[in-house]
């Protein structure tokens, strides 16, 4: 346990170290201790997610916090790995990227230094077992990550987006206050421990407890309607936050959630329908809205809140089979929401990388604006194509062997004798694949506008991949998706102990089975693998001693190219955002000369939130009508403001005197 602690000091240290070296080595020194932390918190990691065991160190705090412990259980272990990667990789990238900033003089001192805290704090949260401590160390992650989006506050969308972003995790965290306090008091201590003679049960009580938790893990993480500060964050923020944002912290909110539900037991059949429920729509939500976007790095938004919808697909499929008394389903639902984790951070960081490539070289996130830069970035293009396809689920990547996983658990829910539990995995199946579908369109659509055809309009130099260290991070994550692909029934021989933890009791005979269909899945997905390259090897063989002459694809015998014949990303997702129109309303604005012919012309589509427009908006305009009722109280006077105080002095006084 204490090598996790000195890992998170060395990457706190290395956050205050790039303080005080020079620009173009902050970045180097960061990257430093950030590796030694690796050698030291990996290895202990790893063994207890292996072998299963538990690390604790108990801490003697002063009041009111008191007694702490901190406990490295698989669990634990599992989010802890996954953070010390992201917080490794990302200042990687960041030695290329943050270079743009630095010609612009722009110091980088805040950036490594709050990086270094929020990955200090991620990794606390993790292994946290006292409440206060935990909120405190919560809040740290909170508001290190809300400086990090605030990184380029001279621009005024920046300094929006990061104040939406606070906001709203100060609301979550209020819910987590209550949460914690309400439970503290019914257990009578502040250990996580002593939570479960209070969330153990199906009283009103324990549902509304574990509520008020999902609501403040959730928003957190992104579920639906707690989502709308995720579209706004991740464009706002420097590319390497954005990964570590979307790859890692907002698991942070899952990781709570999963751990409230191990206090929890055996869960009410309720609230696994409620958590199957909302994570259905936060999935197609998240993707629909993904197709409408034409920034880049806000469609990765939506589409982290799809994967968050995904997740809790799994954890609902496992609360159910809990509830129901279903080892098997409760394992494979587990087992595909942990694994979706993992899949989840590889496949997003290559994405968010990629894009940071993109913007690092063109200072343009509009794909409408983009186009052939698959001619320019070769490695980037191969690297994003590998990460939409793991995304989209599609076979030799990590994404399909997750979404399997939840579909086999689904499935297994159909055997059972209960109505509803079939009628909702049918649902789950429908949901799923249309949520597959989907993606597989959105980044048909980003990767095909962004790295395919011509440029659409002129860069302002050629771009290259000179910086390696942006290029790095994408090909080890995208090594480790085709190892996930290729070799499934390693992940279940390696998150196993974390599934037991999840579904007490369960036998190791209950895995042989589930590691028989993965090893199938895997020869197949082998075998199609040798097949191809086969065939590819016979037609290079075949060709040769022959030249093999270059067309344009779908050109209809014309043969003169130009980037403004070209799809844009709105007008390639037009027909199916016709179909989805209630769920995604956009504005329309054209501006043309009202003749026949103009020689000038533009249209500019814009989507809206519905959670943003019908709830987030409405409650802060009753919000501020209820608080303009009291706009006389600032009256300027100052004999006014001091009477207020007399007056609040006066009623703590008789308060107090009251309680003796």
């Amino acid at each position: 346990m204490t090598d996790l602690l000195f890992g998170a000091a060395l990457i706190f240290v290395g956050g205050i170290a790039a303080m005080f070296v020079p620009e173009k080595a902050k970045a180097w020194a960061f990257v430093l201790f950030a590796a030694v932390a690796q050698f030291v918190i990996l290895p202990a990691a790893l063994k207890v997610l292996l072998n299963g065991q538990q690390l604790a160190l108990p801490l003697f705090l002063s009041e009111p916090i008191g007694e702490a412990y901190l406990r490295l259980d698989p669990l634990a272990a599992l989010f802890v790995i996954v953070t010390s990667a992201g917080s490794f990789l990302t200042p990687i990238y960041s030695i290329g990227y943050m270079k743009m900033y630095h010609d612009r003089g722009m110091s980088l001192s805040s950036h490594f230094f709050f990086l270094g805290v929020m990955s200090a704090s991620m990794l606390l949260v993790e292994v946290t077992q006292n409440a206060i401590l935990f909120i405190i160390v919560w809040e740290m992650m909170s508001t290190s990550s809300f400086f990090l989006v605030a990184f380029e506050n001279e621009n005024e969308e920046v300094r929006r987006a990061s104040l939406y972003y606070f906001i709203a995790m100060q609301v979550g965290v209020a819910f987590l206050i209550a949460a914690f306090a309400w439970t503290s008091a019914l257990s009578g201590s502040l250990d996580f421990n002593s939570f479960s003679s209070v969330l153990d049960g199906h009283g009103s009580v324990a549902i509304l407890l574990f509520v008020l938790f999902f609501i403040g893990f959730g928003t957190k993480a992104g579920f639906v309607p707690m989502h709308t500060w995720l579209p706004k964050a991740h464009p706002a923020s420097p590319t390497g936050v954005s990964a570590l944002m979307s790859g890692v912290m907002i698991k942070t909110g899952i990781y709570g959630i999963l751990r409230i539900l191990l206090l929890t037991g055996i869960p009410d059949y309720r609230l696994a329908y409620g958590v199957f429920f909302v994570s259905l729509i936060t999935g197609i939500y998240g993707i629909v809205n993904s197709i409408a976007q034409d920034d880049i790095k806000r469609l990765l938004a939506y589409s982290s809140i799809e994967n968050i919808g995904i997740i809790g697909m799994g954890i609902g499929v496992g609360m159910l089979g809990l509830a129901y008394n279903s080892p098997l389903i409760a394992m494979l639902g587990f087992f595909g929401a942990l694994l979706h984790i993992v899949n989840h951070f590889t496949f997003k960081s290559v994405l968010f990388y990629g894009s940071g490539v993109v913007y690092s070289q063109t200072h343009k996130r509009d794909m409408n604006l983009l186009g052939g830069l698959g001619k320019y970035l070769p490695v980037t293009s191969a690297m994003f194509l590998a990460g939409s396809l793991a995304i989209s689920g599609v076979p030799f990547f990590n994404g399909f062997v997750s979404e399997i996983a939840i579909y086999l658990g689904m499935a297994r829910g159909l055997s059972l004798d209960s109505i509803s539990v079939v009628v909702v995995m049918l649902l789950g199946f429908a949901g799923l694949a249309f949520i597959g579908a989907m993606a597989l369109l959105s980044f048909t659509k980003v990767y095909g506008i962004t790295f395919l055809g011509l440029p659409r309009t002129e860069y302002h130099a050629t771009p290259t991949e000179k910086e390696r260290t942006l290029l790095l991070p994408m090909v080890v994550l995208t090594i480790a998706m085709l190892a996930i692909g290729f070799f499934p029934w390693l992940a279940v021989e390696l998150l196993m102990n974390v599934v037991r933890e999840l579904v007490p009791g369960l036998p190791a005979a209950q895995f042989t089975p589930v590691l028989g269909i993965f090893r199938t899945i895997s020869a197949i997905v082998i075998g199609l693998a040798a097949v191809t390259a086969f065939f590819f090897g016979l037609r290079n063989f075949l060709l040769r001693k022959r030249t093999v002459g270059s067309y344009k694809t779908w050109d209809c015998g014309y043969q003169v190219g130009s980037g403004r014949l070209e799809y844009t990303g709105s007008s390639f997702a037009q027909p199916f955002l016709h179909l989805v129109a209630e769920l995604v309303p956009r504005e329309i604005s054209v501006d043309k000369e009202p003749v026949f012919f103009p020689m000038e012309a533009s249209l500019e589509s814009r989507t809206q939130d519905l959670s943003e427009r019908y709830i987030l908006k409405p409650l802060i305009a009753l919000l501020n009508k209820f608080l303009n009722l009291f706009s006389w109280i600032q009256s300027g006077r100052m004999q006014q403001y001091i009477m207020y105080g007399l007056v609040f002095l006066v009623f703590l006084l008789v308060w107090i005197l009251g309680i003796r």
